[in-house]
């Protein structure tokens, strides 16, 4: 049982009480009333009959004197615990108002604090929906812009890798355009080693030719690097000396400007070796078209013979 409702028994029942203790002292006084009304009434009847025996009379007038004096005792005891008790009874009455208006406040109080945190609840609530729904719009724009930068970085690369194919066909097409140039340059290599090689036609009309020429010292002088050169001085000088050439020497040099074709190099114009003329036509009669060049470097009557890469004109 709460304290509240305990008090509120409690002033109950003091209130019942006093109200039963006022309606006894209200019944004393009456009975008391009557009661003096009755002795006086007594007295009278004493007087006007003017008995002999006054000590009766004294003794019941005495007794009855006693009640009336026990009886307003009583019926003041009474009233004084009625009002006692009226007094207790309206201490709990206000007691247990007070109390029921504190516990009346402080439920209102409580009602509404807890519909204000309700209130605060379902705000924060209806907040976090709006913050979770943003969110989530927040999230699928960027998953979709995410989505978006993968598309364009794959076209992005597409049109990269298509650029890059482009770029190779063109290496390509270019590469097989300097492969094609690379086999004309081969032909015309093969063809021109074709060209300045000695037949055996041409090696028995040189070898005609030059036997019957006055001998004389002769330096052949093949372009260094280049390999067909060499094998040409190789085969000249061969010729050379089955046509009864002893002094004939083969050697490699590096000439500036670059030497083509056949030359036959000598000191001095005016002073051309008989040989030198000879061996230019009989050089010139198999095909090989030597020229002559005066070079200041050549010993006095000797000549040199020089093999360089392909001539236009060999």
């Amino acid at each position: 049982m709460s304290p509240t409702t305990l008090l509120g028994s409690v002033a109950f029942g003091t209130g019942i009480l006093a109200i039963g203790a006022t309606a006894a002292g209200g019944l004393l006084g009456c009975l008391l009333l009557w009661l003096s009304c009755k002795v006086n009434s007594l007295k009278a009847e004493i007087r006007s009959a003017g008995e002999t025996n006054p000590q009766t009379l004294t003794d019941a007038l005495s007794h009855l004197k006693r009640f009336v004096d026990w009886t307003r005792t009583t019926a003041v005891a009474a009233t004084v615990a009625a009002a006692l008790f009226g007094c207790v009874s309206w201490w709990f009455s206000v007691s247990d108002s007070d109390m029921k208006e504190k516990a009346r406040m402080r439920f209102e109080s409580d009602y509404a604090a807890a519909r204000a945190d309700l209130t605060a609840a379902n705000a924060r609530a209806g907040k976090l929906e709006v913050e979770a729904a943003e969110a989530q719009s927040e999230e699928s724009k960027k998953e979709a812009a995410q989505v978006h930068a993968r598309i364009a970085k794959a076209v992005a690369d597409v049109a990269a890798a298509n650029q890059r194919a482009g770029k190779l066909e063109v290496e390509a097409a270019g590469l097989r355009e300097r492969a094609a140039q690379a086999n004309i340059e081969l032909m015309k290599v093969k063809e021109r080693i074709a060209r300045r090689a000695i037949s055996e036609a041409q090696r028995t009309r040189l070898h005609q030719a030059l036997k019957p020429i006055q001998k004389g010292a002769v330096k052949i002088i093949a372009v260094l690097g280049d390999e067909e050169a060499g094998k040409l001085a190789k085969e000249v000088s061969d010729v050379l000396k089955d046509a009864g050439w002893v002094d004939v020497h083969v050697s490699r040099g590096v000439f500036s400007g670059g030497i083509h074709g056949f030359e036959i190099r000598i000191r001095d114009r005016e002073k051309v070796p008989a040989f030198a003329l000879q061996m230019a036509r009989a050089f010139d009669s198999i095909g090989f078209e030597p020229s002559l060049v005066r070079d200041s470097s050549v010993a006095e009557g000797v000549m040199e013979l020089i093999i360089g890469m392909e001539s236009d004109s060999g």
